[in-house]
């Protein structure tokens, strides 16, 4: 694969945010690791593009409500006589953004379900976390699981390898432009919008104190190196949002995974490849 035309990053951080955070180091790092906080939570949500409307709108649409979080997320589900695979989005996302992926395993007659995480697309709420994911992930597969397959994009990848850690059960699983350090994703976050590491030191404790965990223990590369299930892991090698030496790292660790180094698609064009969508569900569908 070697086209090189790469997707610009989607993510924009507008130029009040960026005051807001220059401003709030000038009076102190805890007023800024408390601004910090507010926005790394919040997701940014964007309007459905017209390429994913096909696949809202033949979806059978319902809304779960996730009780362990005490909120709902909208749920797209495509029929099908065969196995069950969950679609996961990542950061910033929508259920609908892996249409390709959804279309494709419909096609092989398989039955599709994704969801808007929580505080993205049409599900509530205004801010979430990976622990939230790993709980929408859990109630999904009592409800319309037990899957057999699972296909997940950056934050849901990290988010579905947890999941996997903590006994969910599946056939075969492939992670698409996946994180690894969750410490990794704080510094990532202050660099590209300003706060200094002492910042980010200050946010790490005071999320590890609030809910009582080491943030490690929810790293990818912890969560990988003990899963027995066949996983493909996958990264474009010009991904600009998350390196792919997270992936090449995870590979390393992984006990039965395969590496797929792709070029010139990013951190998004990636999941509307078509070639590349069709390497990962027959490596899934091979898994038995």
């Amino acid at each position: 694969m070697n086209n090189k035309k790469v997707t610009r990053p989607v993510l924009k951080i507008p130029s009040s945010i960026l005051f807001a955070v220059w401003l709030s180091q000038r009076l102190s790092i805890s007023v800024a690791a408390k601004l910090g906080l507010y926005f790394f939570f919040r997701p940014q949500r964007f309007k459905t593009p017209q390429r994913e409307l096909k696949m809202q709108s033949e979806s059978i649409k319902e809304r779960l409500l996730i009780p362990s979080i005490k909120s709902e997320v909208q749920v797209y589900k495509l029929m099908g006589e065969g196995s069950k695979t969950l679609l996961l989005h990542g950061w910033s996302g929508r259920g609908t953004q892996l249409y390709t992926f959804a279309e494709t395993l419909q096609k092989e007659g398989m039955e599709v379900i994704t969801f808007d995480m929580p505080a993205h697309g049409k599900s509530l709420g205004k801010k979430t976390n990976i622990l939230e994911l790993i709980a929408c992930i859990k109630k999904l597969s009592e409800t319309y699981g037990p899957f057999d397959y699972a296909i997940a994009h950056s934050m849901g990848s990290m988010a579905l390898l947890k999941a996997l850690s903590d006994g969910l059960e599946l056939k075969s699983a492939c992670v698409i432009g996946s994180g690894d350090k969750v410490y990794n994703v704080f510094y990532r976050f202050a660099q590209r919008v300003g706060f200094s590491n002492l910042v980010v030191e200050r946010m790490i404790d005071i999320v590890e104190k609030k809910f009582g965990m080491n943030l490690e223990s929810y790293s990818s590369s912890m969560s990988i190196k003990n899963l027995q299930q066949p996983l493909l892991i996958v990264h474009d090698e010009d991904d600009t949002e998350t390196p792919v030496v997270y992936s090449k790292t995870l590979h390393q660790m992984a006990k039965n995974a395969e590496l797929m180094i792709t070029s010139g698609l990013g951190h998004y064009r990636i999941l509307r490849d078509h070639e590349t969508v069709n390497k990962i569900v027959q490596f899934i569908k091979n898994q038995k």
